[in-house]
């Protein structure tokens, strides 16, 4: 094909000059809203996930809702699609920009909580680089702390695993905790880094948890995406790779580990936000892990990722509705750890299989961690909220998610010390 022929092919899909791609711009989501609309049959599903134009927060499930971002110039045609359909709907958010700016509104003055040694406050969300400020002080601060890292992401950036090891890794059963494998979901990483500060910082509170398990935690799977959200698209999903002839950008990265990879609610179009990439491990972030994690996979008992959002404590499978080896006690487990939970807010979690609570999604992470690795204890967190902020989560909730999701945490650990340390 003729370069300036591949040039049209190309401009039709994004701006140019001189045949060079520029930047991509920085996208507004002024006047967009959110519409939850019921599903109330497969057929029903169906049809809404068929229409071009529509963003999904949450694709739903037979018999609850979906959650649907909608252009302003789409809106009102939408509207009039949904009733002609016979769907029920609701507006859920009015206008998606005016979450954006309140989201950057901190808690408190970040300067009422100054550390010298480190840039996070959890008042407000960070960038990586504070994230990465904060590993380094906990590694020079605190004997038993080191960071390793696993590699790098698509782009280049750090992967560095923090290790909560007293006297030595490798010789107790092991928690695994990571966040921030969709770019959007800003509260994973920022409530993950806050349980590092309370089982690091406050050990002497809760010290059996250390003296008597090994911790690794990533805060960040997907660092690529996520600074992509900071500086370009607040609602990017995916990674950064480049697909579709460089026309698309970005695979989901949990629809790409490979155990029953593509068996089911993932998209082989990589325009998608459920793009599950050209073959399983594609994605070097996934791959990172993996090896870390099968290096581990006889001491790691807890396997847990955190998203957002919907407050749901999920079970594998993703791919289907049979039920998991060792269900009953993930789910006697995520139960107790439930209750605890509860205890410190009174937010209220569902616990179940994912299909169960959301819908049928294959090549997870937690599938992966029990279908390959073989950790008995696999699950995956929606945190806050129910859909009022969705992803765009004010500031002022990131210490209260943290603490309720810390004490879910502080409950698994103690089942799994009575189980596997005592």
């Amino acid at each position: 094909m003729k370069l300036g022929i591949l040039c049209v092919a190309v401009a039709y899909f994004a701006t140019l000059a001189n045949c060079k791609i520029l930047s991509d711009p920085v996208k507004s989501y002024e006047n967009h809203q959110v519409l939850r609309v019921e599903i109330a049959s497969k057929e029903s599903h169906e049809t809404l996930s068929s229409i071009h134009g529509i963003h999904f927060w949450n694709e739903g499930r037979i018999g609850g809702n979906a959650d649907v971002m909608v252009a302003p110039q789409e809106i009102e045609q939408f509207k009039q699609f949904l009733s002609e359909q016979g769907f029920k709907y609701s507006t859920m958010v009015e206008n998606v920009g005016d979450l954006i700016k309140l989201e950057q509104v901190p808690a408190i003055n970040a300067k009422d909580l100054p550390n010298s040694q480190h840039s996070m406050s959890w008042t407000e969300y960070h960038q990586q680089d504070d994230i990465e400020s904060f590993l380094d002080y906990l590694a020079d601060t605190y004997d038993f702390v080191e960071v390793e890292s696993i590699g790098e992401s698509f782009e280049g950036r750090p992967m560095r695993v923090v290790k909560v090891c007293k006297n030595g890794c490798g010789n107790k059963p092991a928690m695994w905790i990571d966040g921030g494998i969709h770019a959007r979901e800003w509260i994973s990483p920022a409530s993950v880094t806050w349980m590092m500060k309370e089982l690091i910082e406050n050990d002497a509170e809760h010290s059996d948890l250390t003296e008597k398990l090994d911790w690794y935690i990533l805060s960040i799977v997907n660092p690529d995406g996520y600074a992509y959200t900071k500086t370009n698209d607040r609602l990017w999903r995916k990674t950064r790779t480049s697909n579709s002839l460089g026309i698309c950008h970005g695979t989901d990265a949990n629809r790409n580990w490979g155990y029953q990879w593509n068996t089911g609610g993932s998209s082989g179009n990589g325009c998608s936000d459920t793009y599950h990439g050209p073959e399983a491990f594609s994605e070097v972030e996934n791959r990172n892990i993996r090896d870390f994690v099968l290096e581990r996979k006889d001491q790691i008992k807890f396997f847990n990722t955190i998203h957002s959002y919907s407050q749901l404590v999920l079970l594998p499978w993703g791919n289907s509705y049979d039920a998991a080896p060792g269900i009953d006690k993930m789910q006697a487990m995520a139960d107790k750890a439930n209750e605890a939970l509860f205890a410190v807010h009174g937010t209220q979690f569902d616990v179940g299989c994912i299909p169960c609570l959301l819908y049928i999604a294959s090549g997870g992470s937690s599938d992966w961690a029990l279908g390959t690795a073989g950790i008995p204890y696999t699950f995956a967190m929606e945190l806050r909220d129910t859909g009022l902020h969705g992803f765009i989560l004010p500031a002022d909730q990131i210490i209260p998610a943290a603490e309720e999701t810390w004490a879910f945490h502080v409950s698994s650990a103690r089942q799994i010390i009575e189980e596997f340390a005592a």
